[in-house]
């Protein structure tokens, strides 16, 4: 039995739990988990895990995308390679819309869309809307009950915005919007005013024009 005087620091604890508590560190903050890596070489050996990469908060990154073309590149590899669901959304950005690689990026989109990553649920499923994938990208918008409560796909719109503030666009897709126009007028100046009948045509809408 341990001296009640003893004093057991996180390094001092199995490398499995220290490995969960620095994910969960990383999953809040990885300021904080910079902070805490500069206090032991042990502790930043230790953040050297595949757990701590997939929870690895990158939200900071997330709305400024184009930040990790050239810096960050040894992070998104990291954090790529062990799944991280926002590491696949930022890529899913650049590729798409940056680069103008649509296969890839969608790819990356998808995984983070299937991770139920929120933004990337709502980006993925307009994108596949805009492409004329009707059905599955109804799916997806379908997953953030818009039909109950609007606000949890208002919130992504807006993020989805600041993350694709200065990113090149694809050009707009236009044959999509006059084939999916309701056939009967639904105030289709009016984008925040949706019924279930335009929920899909008036988001496709605000994605081609707005972004």
């Amino acid at each position: 039995m341990a001296d009640k005087n003893t004093t057991i620091t996180l390094s001092d604890l199995p490398e499995d739990i220290v490995g969960e508590i620095l994910a969960r560190v990383g999953s809040s903050s990885r300021r904080q988990l910079r902070h805490v890596m500069e206090a032991s070489k042990a502790l930043a050996k230790a953040a050297n895990d595949k757990g701590v990469y997939k929870a690895l908060n990158l939200r900071p990154l997330v709305f400024h995308p184009l930040a990790t073309r050239y810096r960050y590149k040894d992070l998104m590899e990291k954090t790529l390679t062990n799944g991280n669901i926002e590491a696949h959304y930022i890529k899913g950005i650049l590729e798409y819309f940056h680069k103008n690689n649509t296969i890839t990026g969608l790819q990356h989109l998808k995984l983070a869309a299937r991770g139920s990553y929120s933004e990337s649920m709502y980006l993925y499923g307009i994108i596949l809307l805009s492409r004329g994938e009707m059905e599955e990208g109804k799916a997806y918008l379908d997953q953030l009950g818009w039909q109950h409560s609007k606000t949890r796909g208002n919130r992504c719109w807006r993020n989805i915005k600041k993350s694709l503030h200065g990113v090149l666009r694809l050009p707009a897709y236009r044959k999509t919007i006059r084939v999916m126009k309701p056939t009967i007028m639904y105030n289709l100046n009016d984008l925040e005013n949706r019924c279930h009948h335009c929920y899909y045509y008036k988001q496709i809408v605000k994605f081609v024009f707005i972004i």
